[in-house]
């Protein structure tokens, strides 16, 4: 018995033996073989930059060519004659004469407006009235902004297209955006809610005059500044798709102020509303909290604000002493 395990040892090590000469061998093959690889990849890059630098030396042989061609051709068309110099000067003319009146409509157009200085015909005053009655004739940012403008040379009038303690969604209305868009608004501020009793700003739409939807600003720089009542679900996204709303209804869509105040009720902070509507608009947005500290319907913010809007009417370039 022990001889045959003897036997066996010696067989089984003979075998292994043999394995490991085998794996030797394949692994010197792979060896040889990823040495010829690399040799042959190393000689094909050689030609390949090889020929990358003749096609090189080529073009520079050839751009050679083209220039003592070009520097041939010009010696040769100045010796022309007079005549010759003076029919071709006056074919010239007429190909680039024909060219100019080839140019694109549309292109020329869009340079002339370009050109052309920016004019307006008026501010127009959209959102919430925070002052009313007699008092609004005066301390209203609306009546401090149009005496600014007066008093500074400028024949530019103020019109008014505020609502007295409505919401965002009677704006709207007021601008003439429709109707499938403000119950959309409506419809999502009940669903957000949950059954909760919702302020009147937020699902109501009041009822406006004839006068009131009547659209004589269309032509004018709107500034917008709503928000203060409600009607935009708590929400300064919301509220600064609403304003586009409004935005969209006028002629010069890229012409426009917007002007941002917290909500009366305190549901979001004036620096949770600055942070959307300045991403959102930009150079033309005023935060009325980095205006002034005073309260939104004090004489003193609706002086500030009016100061704001004057001043920023100047940086966007509307309004210009010539």
């Amino acid at each position: 018995m022990s001889r045959n395990k003897k036997r066996k040892g010696k067989k089984t090590n003979i075998l292994l033996g043999f394995i490991c000469i085998i794996l030797v061998g394949v692994l010197g093959t792979i060896l040889v073989m990823s040495y010829n690889t690399e040799q042959e990849e190393a000689k094909r890059l050689t030609e390949l930059a090889g020929n990358q630098q003749s096609g090189i030396e080529d073009y520079e042989a050839v751009k050679e060519h083209a220039a003592q061609l070009e520097k041939a051709s010009s010696e040769d068309e100045n010796t022309e004659d007079a005549d010759n110099s003076e029919t071709k000067k006056s074919k010239k003319k007429e190909d680039t004469a024909g060219e100019e009146d080839a140019e694109d409509p549309a292109q020329a157009e869009d340079t002339a407006e370009a050109e052309a200085p920016r004019t307006i015909s008026g501010v127009v005053c959209w959102g919430d009235d925070l002052i009313n009655g007699e008092e609004s004739n005066t301390y209203s940012y609306m009546a401090v902004l149009q005496k600014l403008l007066t008093d500074n040379g400028y024949n530019l009038t103020v019109i008014n297209k505020t609502l007295q303690g409505g919401g965002t969604l009677s704006m709207m209305k007021m601008a003439g955006v429709s109707d499938e868009t403000l119950q959309g608004y409506i419809a999502k501020h009940q669903q957000a809610a949950n059954g909760a009793q919702l302020n009147v700003t937020e699902t109501g739409i009041r009822d406006l005059t004839e006068e009131q939807t009547t659209r004589n600003d269309m032509d004018c720089v709107p500034v917008i500044f709503m928000g203060y009542y409600g009607g935009w679900n708590h929400d300064p996204a919301e509220l600064a798709e609403q304003q586009e709303q409004i935005l969209n209804t006028f002629q010069n869509k890229d012409q426009f102020i917007v002007v941002g105040t917290r909500p009366m009720d305190g549901s979001v902070t004036s620096e949770a509303l600055d942070q959307v509507l300045s991403e959102k608009w930009g150079e033309h947005y005023i935060s009325l909290a980095n205006v002034t500290q005073q309260l939104s319907a004090t004489y003193e913010a609706q002086q500030a604000m009016a100061e704001a809007v004057f001043q920023k009417l100047q940086e966007l370039g509307y309004i210009s002493q010539s």
